[in-house]
C-alpha cells in the first residue's frame, strides 16, 4: 500500500512539474497578445488539468455543495479554511468567477511561474508597506470587484492540519466591512487528502461547503470574524467528525 502511495506520488509529481512548465510557456508567451482575462483562462486550466491529475493518478476526489452561494457578480469575499496547496488550485479551477488571492509580491520574482502570475493582475502585496497595505487594500479592492473580481483570503493564515483549532486574523472581516462585500464561508477537508508538507497524496474524497452569505452591515470585526469562525468550525464538525468534536 506504502508503495504504491509512492508510485503514485512521483508520477503526480512527475506530471505536476511538466505541465507547470508547459502551461508557464504558453501563458509567457501569450502575454503581449492575450487580455488579463484569457491569462487567467489559461491558469485555470493548468489548475483544473492538475486537479484532475490528482483525482485520476492518486484517487483524489472532490464534492462541492452550496457552489451557487458565490454570488455570479458583484463584491464578495470568500473566507476559507486552509489545510493544503489543492484548494488554491481547486478554487481556480471549479468557482465560476475570476478570483484574486491576496499574496506576497514576491512571488513575482520566481522564474517563468512568477512572471505569469503578475501578468493576472491579481492583488499583491509588498513586505516593505507593512501596516499601510490595509489601507491601499481598502482603497483599491473596491475597483477590482468593479471589475468583476472575488477576492479569497485564509483566516487561519497558513495551513492547519486537520483538527487543528488557530485564531483567525481579522483582516479579511476588516476588508469586507471597509468595502461593505457579503462574505462567503468555506469549510473543507483537504489536509486528510493531502497534508501539510506531504510528499504523499492519499486517496479519498475532500468535502468542500460554501457556506451562506454573511453580511457585514452593522458588524464589529470582533463579531464578524466570530460569525465567520462559528460557520467554518460547524461545518468541519459535519464533513469531519473525527477531527472535530
Amino acid at each position: 500500500m506504502k508503495l504504491m502511495l509512492w508510485l503514485r506520488a512521483l508520477i503526480f509529481w512527475f506530471l505536476f512539474c511538466i505541465t507547470i512548465i508547459c502551461y508557464g510557456i504558453v501563458l509567457f508567451v501569450c502575454i503581449p497578445f492575450t487580455s488579463k482575462e484569457g491569462r487567467y483562462a489559461i491558469v485555470k486550466k493548468w489548475c483544473r488539468s492538475v486537479v484532475g491529475l490528482m483525482r485520476t493518478i492518486c484517487g483524489v476526489r472532490y464534492e462541492i455543495t452550496g457552489m451557487d452561494n458565490v454570488p455570479a457578480s458583484g463584491p464578495v469575499i470568500l473566507l476559507s479554511k486552509h489545510q493544503s496547496g489543492w484548494e488554491t488550485l481547486a478554487f481556480f479551477a471549479l468557482v465560476p468567477r475570476r478570483l484574486s488571492y491576496i499574496y506576497k509580491r514576491e512571488l513575482h520574482r520566481l522564474p517563468i511561474f512568477g512572471w505569469g502570475l503578475a501578468s493576472l493582475g491579481m492583488f499583491s502585496v509588498d513586505r516593505s508597506e507593512g501596516r499601510t497595505a490595509f489601507e491601499r487594500m481598502k482603497r483599491e479592492v473596491p475597483d477590482f470587484f468593479a471589475h468583476g473580481w472575488a477576492l479569497v483570503l485564509f483566516p487561519e493564515g497558513t495551513r492547519t492540519a486537520p483538527g487543528a483549532s488557530v485564531k483567525y486574523k481579522t483582516g479579511g472581516v476588516r476588508l469586507a466591512i471597509a468595502t461593505n462585500a457579503p462574505i462567503v464561508p468555506i469549510a473543507l477537508n483537504s489536509g486528510e487528502c493531502w497534508p501539510k508538507h506531504s510528499f504523499l497524496l492519499y486517496p479519498g474524497t475532500i468535502k468542500v461547503v460554501f457556506g451562506d452569505p454573511i453580511s457585514p452591515e452593522g458588524k464589529t470585526p470582533h463579531e464578524l470574524n466570530e460569525e465567520v469562525r462559528s460557520e467554518i468550525e460547524g461545518e468541519m464538525k459535519r464533513i469531519s467528525p473525527q477531527y472535530y468534536k
